[in-house]
């Protein structure tokens, strides 16, 4: 095992231990809603504030954490966006990108990592939200619910399925 993932699990390790399993049940009542996901491509930036406008246009609060592959200036999309300069040496998000996520709590966590990137991924396990979901990872995890859905490489597949579960949990 390279010294960078032996670095990665026991940093996801400890930030597992601290956090305890996403047990509450979706439903109804869920009022805000944390999206993470990886908005290097348009598309997906187009698709996930897509998702964020039905989900506002049906009483839910939505913050949205956007990860550009970048080192440069990041652009404002009105969302929190952070690049490859918030990551440290092994791909652990900085304490700052924690910061900003421990600042608020969800209802319902939707993790869009359709590459299953490593730091998306300890930002999900990390996030301070009631139910979290998340799609198959290779990473251990605190997720209520696992999607394992058949477009697994596209956001809007991605979405439309979760969309149906959301239906289905919340009656």
């Amino acid at each position: 095992m390279k010294i960078k993932e032996i670095a990665y699990s026991k940093a996801l390790k400890k930030i597992l231990d601290e956090t305890s399993k996403s047990s509450s049940l979706l439903t109804n009542q869920s009022r805000s809603f944390l999206i993470l996901f990886d908005g290097t491509d348009e598309y997906n930036i187009n698709e996930v504030l897509s998702f964020s406008e039905f989900l506002k246009k049906n009483g839910k609060a939505t913050k949205l954490l956007s990860f550009i592959d970048s080192k440069g200036e990041l652009i404002d999309f009105g969302m929190a966006v952070y690049n490859n300069s918030s990551l440290n040496w092994f791909g652990f998000p900085k304490e700052h990108i924690f910061k900003l996520l421990e600042s608020s709590e969800s209802d319902v966590l939707v993790n869009l990592n359709i590459s299953d990137k490593k730091h998306l991924h300890a930002l999900a396990c990390k996030a301070n939200a009631k139910f979290k979901i998340s799609l198959p990872t290779f990473y251990p995890h605190n997720f209520t619910m696992v999607i394992d859905t058949k477009e697994k490489k596209d956001i809007k597949g991605m979405i439309d399925e979760i969309i149906v579960y959301f239906d289905i949990l919340a009656g």
